[in-house]
């Protein structure tokens, strides 16, 4: 993203309160253990490392689409 990265992006979302009810799925090439914790407490509901799968991005996406609101 040009003007900030993944983590920035969630960070000013929960600062704003614009979206919170909208999930996010990060999808990056950071890998490491810590990246994906710090998304998941920054306020992602998933995460996919690349290289990714179709079969990744169905078991990250899919529980959202199905699920009622």
């Amino acid at each position: 993203m040009p003007e900030m990265n993944g983590l920035e992006f969630l960070k000013r979302r929960a600062v704003d309160g614009v979206g919170r009810d909208v999930p996010v799925i990060m999808i990056t090439s950071e890998s490491g253990e810590a990246d994906v914790v710090a998304a998941l407490s920054s306020g992602a509901s998933g995460y996919i490392r690349k290289p990714f799968t179709p079969r990744q991005i169905r078991e990250q996406i899919v529980p959202f689409l199905t699920r009622k609101a």
